[in-house]
């Protein structure tokens, strides 16, 4: 008993140590979600707003009131500004703890499903995930919601088994505030109904118990995104709701980039590359598919996949691959499975078999399965050590732009607006996107407008004046996308200042 739960605690203890890398890390990349949930954290701590009241920078001289999810994760941010003082990493170490609070329930999961190696087995992938290196330290609400996400699929089996008002209240709660937190985690509902219907049967959707449930989940959900959703039509802002399409379109099924991305995606950053061969040895060669534990995780990663589809206008880009944390659990709890599925199984004919020539072919089977088996897991440490080492970091790399903030602020007055560049205006077919980039309002200190990429003009850009702009802040390799803009900026414009492949402009 003593060794079991030393080797819990060892496994929480590589989990924390792998999270922990770039915890104190600035806000420094050009990353416009971390940008704009700091701006929203120093807006509630600076002008003592209240949660209900999100300001970004790229509203012009408007109040920057915006639509998007429930802001609980910036607001703690904020409140650890007013207890501990300004501190950029502060968003960090929220998601950090989040993440560690997560790691814990998903152990309490892994014990109550499966036994206990498949549940250590289960537990170690989870506590390896690559997505969960980056997510477990950025300033976004994945963390914050994933530990409810979680939370929310535990507590809901609890009820599911046992009926009690303990997991009923608790399943509501962190359902509820999964959605709150971000609408993505709206997917575990198809996990519930799935459950529901294979477990207790489709009437049992329609008992009051359940239907309460359902309520009490989306009631606040429905609530908030209705009132958010106000700012939106008021002064236009929006975190990337009503401001971008993510949907599914009949060019889901004649353009390959969709499909490709989701699965690109998923075989880097959640199976490592071997998961599915691990996947795919136990279904052939154990009663693996026949376990309880492998029917709740399909259904939870059929629950995640058919959001993927849903939205697959952004799973499929390779920047958002931090929307495929939904299929860590189930990925876990299923590698974890099959992993002590052909151990159990092979391990014992391997040692029976040794030296006994009548049982030579059942010997060459199961060293062939389990040297597949260890070579597989030799790779997901290979890959998950690269991951951590090469890539994490690069999702922290400090932009060039940074260093020339300071310049930069010297020669905006603090009351003036200010024109950056923005994103992409819409995808190929002119579905609309989320095109705001707020890092240079961050690091400045300032407010102004975004102008996305189709509507770069010298006129378009000079016509901001009339909306009080003096000076457009232009990254290079953006403006040179548009034959002979720059030049014409030069000319009819003043370059106050150009640092590492950005330009100021006095309009």
């Amino acid at each position: 008993m003593k060794q079991i739960k030393l080797i819990w605690i060892i496994i929480f203890l590589i989990g924390v140590g792998v999270r922990s890398t770039e915890l104190f890390h600035a806000v420094d990349t050009e990353s416009w979600r971390e940008s704009d949930v700091s701006t929203i954290a120093k807006n509630f701590y600076q002008n003592h707003t209240d949660i209900l009241h999100p300001q970004v920078a790229w509203d012009g001289s408007g109040p920057g009131y915006t639509e998007g999810e429930f802001q609980v994760y910036s607001y703690l941010i904020a409140v650890s500004y007013k207890i501990f003082g300004f501190w950029e990493p502060a968003g960090r170490m929220i998601s950090f703890l989040f993440s560690l609070a997560t790691m814990l329930v998903f152990f309490r999961l892994c014990r109550y499903l499966l036994d206990s190696k498949a549940a250590i087995t289960a537990a170690v992938f989870f506590a390896l995930s690559p997505i969960l290196f980056v997510v477990s330290n950025t300033v976004q609400p994945e963390s914050a919601m994933f530990f409810f996400y979680v939370a929310a699929g535990y507590t809901f089996i609890r009820w599911l088994d046992d009926q009690s008002k303990k997991y009923f209240l608790l399943a509501a709660c962190c359902t509820a505030m999964a959605l709150l937190c971000k609408l993505t985690a709206a997917n575990i509902g198809i996990l519930f109904l799935l459950l529901i219907i294979f477990k207790k049967g489709w009437k049992f959707l329609f008992k009051p118990q359940v239907l309460l449930l359902g309520i009490l989940i989306v009631l606040p959900s429905i609530g908030w995104y209705w009132y958010s959703h106000k700012f939106y039509l008021q002064y236009g802002n929006s975190l990337g709701l009503s401001n971008e399409y993510a949907w599914i379109g009949m060019d889901f099924f004649t353009n390959k980039h969709f499909i490709q991305g989701i699965f690109k995606i998923e075989l880097l950053h959640v199976w490592t590359k071997v998961g599915p061969l691990i996947i795919i040895l136990a279904l052939l060669f154990t009663p693996f598919r026949k376990k309880e534990s492998t029917f709740l995780a399909g259904a939870w990663l059929a629950s995640a996949f058919i959001f993927y589809i849903m939205a697959v206008r952004t799973t499929a880009d390779d920047w958002a691959y931090y929307y495929h944390i939904f299929s860590i659990p189930a990925a876990s709890i299923l590698l974890g499975t099959a992993v002590i599925e052909l151990y159990n199984t092979y391990f014992p004919v391997l040692q029976a078999a040794k030296g006994n020539a009548t049982h030579k072919q059942a010997f060459i089977k199961s060293a062939a399965i389990l040297g597949v088996l260890v070579l597989c897991m030799a790779y997901f440490l290979m890959a998950t050590s690269k991951y951590l080492v090469k890539i994490k970091p690069t999702n922290f790399q400090t932009s060039p732009f940074y260093s020339c903030k300071d310049s930069l602020a010297k020669l905006i007055p603090p009351d003036s607006l200010l024109l950056a560049n923005g994103g992409l205006c819409g995808d190929y077919l002119g579905h609309p996107k989320a095109y705001n980039n707020s890092y240079f309002f961050y690091w400045l200190n300032r407010k102004g407008y975004n102008i996305c990429v189709g509507d770069l003009s010298l006129k378009n850009i000079t016509d901001y004046k009339m909306k009080g702009v003096s000076f457009f802040l232009a990254e290079e390799k953006v403006i040179q996308q548009i034959p002979g803009l720059q030049e014409a900026l030069k000319q009819h414009c003043t370059a106050l200042f150009e640092c590492n492949g950005c330009i100021l402009f006095k309009l």
